[in-house]
């Protein structure tokens, strides 16, 4: 029994841990940190900790079942651990480990630069609501670009343009791309933004100057739920038709765009609808990427916490809209993440950096009003709150104890999101990594597939091939795992010899010419024809002695 690998352990872990060491006298479990998933073949482990994946074959799939101390391989591999085990001590080890020995890129090289604190809409569950209101400057906008350009490095930035509403000032958007273009910067952008303002003369700008890669619109609902959440500043326009012709003039000039669905009680029946209708006008473009995100309460959005039925019909609702969305190709999950998470965020980045309107620094867009790192007309930073923002938090509940996705969570003090797990959500992560790990193997086998289809035609382009030691009579062609024996003369009493072993089911693919012995030949021939080896061997063994004759 020979287990396959589709993934193969990173790097760091694989060197850090090594083989696991047996115990004799232990009694083993799973690991906390192993994802199961059935498939055809058998049964897929994947490994949130150290990224590995393995196919286990039917056969080991029932020994797995039964024993899986059976199979020492995942022992060796850390699948399988005593039952005393901590595993959160290990996690937390190898990731100090990671940390220890990473090394951060120089130059600050992202930027979350919110154009402005004011919006065109006035979403009941905004985090920003009751803070000032205000754009940023022409001049704290070439300032911006000034801190860019002298602290890039010279590397590629990226820039995310957030608000308040990103394009209710876009003149700053233009400006401070005109000043990176004018010094020579390798830039691209991203946008959060509700959407409304991407007409057709933004977009174009939006192409050809900022380099927009990617768009996130937050859509809550149908028309009339949408418009009502918006309450747009406009009257008298349908915003929900807007944004979604607009949405469509993103996908035609090839910007792709991640459709955020936020759902609570008030819109958890709503949003299905919303994702069929998503399908209905947009399913045939590859750039749109729906994807829904629960309001619970947390220090950024005042909603009420739902009572444990309320929460699980939300939680609910969320699985089957995205199992919708997956089936028509149009969402994928990604809660697996096939990389040692060494930081959580921009907030403990040392690359990274939030500009607010009126120039001031901070490291975490949540945090606009207060908890200031610098400004864009000084050079230095505070210490003291940039190890604020990087101040990892305790486990925020026991039931991390065993949640698989502990390897992929990072807790930070000052992060709202830090309490943002609950009961149900432990087995929706499982749910969601489940449904990955069945994506990551069909693409595991249509790229198997594709590489066997390659050497095929790679060796089907081989020219023909002649042996010095056969007469000119006889042509011998490679091809992808045996030679083809082809006498030019047919009235050659060889010929017989090939038409013998045809009789026997071989068909003219009479094998190998080579210098191995017939027995061997004769062995592989009768394995792969399923004739009778007795018999082959005798044709094969004085169809070599011809051959040599010849």
């Amino acid at each position: 029994m020979i287990m396959k690998t589709i993934l193969n352990p990173i790097k760091p872990y694989g060197k850090l841990l090594g083989k696991q060491k047996h115990k004799a006298d232990a009694s083993y479990r799973l690991m906390n940190f192993v994802v199961q998933t059935p498939v055809k073949e058998g049964l897929l482990l994947l490994h949130t900790m150290t990224k590995e994946m393995l196919l286990l074959s039917q056969e080991e799939q029932q020994v797995f079942e039964n024993n899986p101390a059976d199979l020492p391989e995942l022992i060796d591999k850390w699948y399988l651990v005593p039952n005393e085990h901590d595993d959160r001590k290990l996690s937390r080890q190898l990731r100090k480990v990671a940390q220890m020995v990473s090394k951060p890129q120089k130059g600050i090289t992202g930027y979350t630069i919110m154009t402005t604190s004011d919006c065109n809409a006035h979403c009941f569950y905004c985090y920003e609501l009751g803070q000032s209101r205000i754009p940023m400057s022409e001049e704290t906008a070439r300032q911006t670009a000034l801190f860019i350009i002298n602290h890039c490095e010279h590397k590629p930035v990226n820039i995310e343009w957030f608000g308040g509403e990103p394009l209710f000032n876009k003149p700053v958007i233009t400006l401070i791309c005109n000043l990176l273009k004018e010094a020579g910067v390798k830039y691209s952008s991203t946008m959060i933004t509700n959407g409304y303002l991407m007409d057709d003369e933004t977009l174009k700008e939006a192409k050809d100057l900022w380099n927009l890669k990617r768009v996130q619109i937050t859509i809550d609902g149908t028309e009339q739920t949408y418009n009502r959440v918006k309450a747009f500043i406009y009257k008298g326009v349908n915003a929900y038709e807007r944004v979604m012709n607009n949405i469509e003039g993103l996908l035609k000039a090839k910007i792709p765009v991640a459709i955020r669905m936020n759902i609570d009680m008030h819109n958890a029946e709503d949003l299905e609808k919303v994702a069929d209708y998503l399908h209905e006008r947009f399913g045939k473009s590859k750039l749109l990427s729906p994807y829904v995100h629960t309001l619970f309460e947390d220090e950024r959005i005042k909603v009420a916490v739902l009572q444990d039925e309320k929460r699980k019909v939300v939680l609910a609702q969320r699985k089957h809209i995205h199992d919708k969305l997956q089936k028509w190709g149009m969402y994928s999950p990604n809660t697996f993440e096939s990389f040692i998470k060494t930081s959580n965020c921009m907030a403990d980045s040392v690359n990274h950096l939030v500009v607010q309107p009126d120039g001031h620094f901070t490291k975490c867009e949540h945090y606009t009003d207060s908890h200031h790192v610098g400004h864009v007309f000084q050079e230095s930073f505070d210490e003291e709150m940039l190890a604020y923002f990087k101040a990892e938090a305790p486990e925020p509940q026991e039931a991390c104890a065993t949640c698989a996705k502990y390897p992929m969570c990072y807790f930070l003090s000052a992060c709202p999101n830090v309490n943002e797990c609950y009961p149900e959500m432990p087995d929706d992560y499982v749910h969601e990594m489940q449904k990955q790990t069945k994506e990551i193997y069909t693409r595991f086998l249509k790229s198997m597939k594709k590489a066997k289809k390659a050497k095929a035609e790679k060796m089907k382009e081989t020219k023909p091939k002649r042996f010095g030691v056969l007469s000119s009579k006889i042509e011998v062609v490679p091809l992808a795992s045996h030679y083809v024996v082809a006498f030019k003369d047919p009235t050659t009493l060889h010929i017989n010899k090939v038409m013998k072993l045809n009789a026997l089911g071989v068909d003219i693919l009479v094998g190998f010419v080579d210098e191995r012995p017939a027995q061997e030949l004769a062995s592989e021939l009768a394995k792969r024809y399923e004739t009778n080896l007795e018999n082959i061997l005798h044709e094969v063994t004085s169809f070599y002695d011809d051959l040599k004759s010849y």
